[in-house]
């Protein structure tokens, strides 16, 4: 019960913090997890086409330092010239000075991205959170005092001994504060004269810096509601900047509270599979300690139905991690079970002390004859496909009663609703298939319904399709 009730408040914190202009942009969609058991899981072959995106697979180099001058000496290297673009970081406590003031932020990424279109380039944008060097992840007065941004014995961020920084996503309070920074990033993205050189963006790992539960425990940790934060933001800024694609680096931090398996990869990978434009990445690609089937990008359930950005840091160059760059290749763009199957490959611009396998030259001189194989579009693009838009929907509703969905489409279209509860596909009477430009479903949520947040995804063919969810309560 506290789970679903933190999940529910910190939905609620973010809509709250979000601007009006902000949260229009985000009423037509929400997170729709889809259950394993459904008889809807998307499978090659079923995935709707969705407009055009923006889709510039191939080789970026990671920036190791944040400076103006580092950047700049990056973009003008020779040995960066046959990759595709960079990958340049943007902190979420440098973008944010005061609360809801992102000027520094867009100030910076506009000094970029006109720097990097000069070049010819494409930028990948890395949205940071977590910090390494001890320094704080989040705004300043999120660290102040105590408030309801705390949670535990921790305000704001999770410290830990190895200088790590966290923010605390499970925080509702916090997490609003952080999506609405994300979707200000993105809508700036979005609306940029150089938005046409950004290949997407891209959210810092998921580890937490710890595994300890004391102290996990004392910072009021939940996996499924850091799970939800997660996939919150990934839906925020694929909604604010829909021609990007978003990618997560998937890379443990979901610890258990009570000793149980957490299935982590297994429901991001599912909710990615309902959500276009989403993707998984690791940020040590590590060929000599391979990633199992929990990683979305080494299990064949998602492997290419989602984009796969694996990343090079300086210390995965040594020979501890790798023998060769071609065995660091293979292991990238290899298909299940020998690989991630990379669209994009991501190297460090610095290399770490080693001894080293290859240098970051070695990287540049063997672009041209190991390109990416992995260069087809995830999700088929419909360039001239509508929109379908949520008008009203009945949530909350009680088991008993009747509920509603209306949506707009534009074109007119011919549209199916599936309501999911749990595992269960249930088809009561009015949830069958209509035709129009303004429709209204009504049907009765049966009695035996259980409680809970639900998926109800709606697909109008060209129309596109209208990912919501129902909130059902007990009688």
């Amino acid at each position: 019960m506290w789970r679903t009730c933190t999940v529910r408040f910190l939905r609620a914190a973010v809509v709250v913090a979000l601007t009006a202009v902000l949260s229009l942009l985000l009423a037509s969609q929400a997170s729709a997890p889809l259950p394993a058991g459904s008889s809807r899981f998307l499978r090659a072959g079923q995935v709707d086409a969705i407009p055009d995106y923006n889709w510039y697979p191939g080789y970026y180099v990671l920036n190791s330092r944040d400076t103006a001058a580092s950047k700049r000496s990056i973009l003008d290297d020779p040995l960066v010239q046959p990759f595709t673009g960079v990958q340049f970081r943007y902190h979420w406590a440098a973008s944010e000075r005061r609360p809801g003031d992102y000027s520094a932020g867009f100030a910076t990424l506009d000094a970029d991205l006109k720097r990097v279109s000069a070049k010819g380039k494409k930028i990948m944008v890395m949205l940071m959170y977590k910090k390494f060097d001890g320094t704080s992840a989040v705004p300043a007065d999120l660290r102040t005092g105590q408030g309801p941004w705390c949670s535990g014995s921790y305000c704001g961020e999770l410290t830990t001994d190895n200088d790590t920084s966290l923010a605390l996503l499970w925080n509702p309070v916090v997490e609003a504060r952080l999506n609405a920074w994300i979707t200000a990033m993105a809508l700036h993205l979005s609306q940029s004269p150089y938005r046409g050189n950004v290949a997407g963006i891209v959210f810092n790992e998921t580890a937490l810096g710890t595994t300890d539960a004391t102290v996990l425990a004392s910072a009021n940790y939940d996996p499924d509601v850091y799970i939800q934060a997660i996939e919150d933001n990934m839906l925020a800024a694929t909604t604010a900047a829909p021609r990007l694609i978003t990618i997560l680096y998937f890379e443990g931090g979901f610890v258990s509270r009570n000793g149980g398996l957490v299935r982590a990869g297994e429901k991001i990978g599912n909710w990615m599979l309902l959500h276009p434009r989403t993707g998984a990445g690791t940020p040590d690609l590590k060929p000599k300690s391979p990633k199992g089937t929990n990683h979305p990008c080494t299990n064949s359930k998602y492997q290419s139905h989602i984009a796969c950005a694996p990343a090079v840091q300086a210390p995965d160059y040594s020979t501890a991690v790798t023998d060769s760059f071609d065995q660091s290749f293979d292991y990238a763009t290899a298909p299940v079970p020998d690989g991630h199957h990379a669209s994009f490959f991501t190297f460090s611009y610095a290399v770490g002390a080693g001894p080293n396998a290859f240098t970051f030259a070695d990287v540049s001189n063997n672009i041209a004859s190991h390109p990416i194989p992995n260069i087809a579009r995830p999700w088929p693009v419909n360039p001239v496909a509508g929109v379908v838009r949520k008008v009203s929907l009945t949530s909350p509703v009680r088991v008993g009663k009747d509920a509603s969905l209306t949506v707009s489409v534009s074109p007119r279209a011919r549209c199916t609703v599936d309501v999911i509860y749990r595992t269960v596909v249930p088809k009561p009477k009015g949830l069958g298939a209509k035709s129009g430009g303004r429709i209204t479903w009504r049907w009765r949520v049966a009695t035996a319904t259980p409680p809970g947040r639900w998926p109800v995804i709606v697909r109008c063919g060209n129309g596109g399709t209208l990912n919501l969810r129902i909130r059902v309560l007990p009688r």
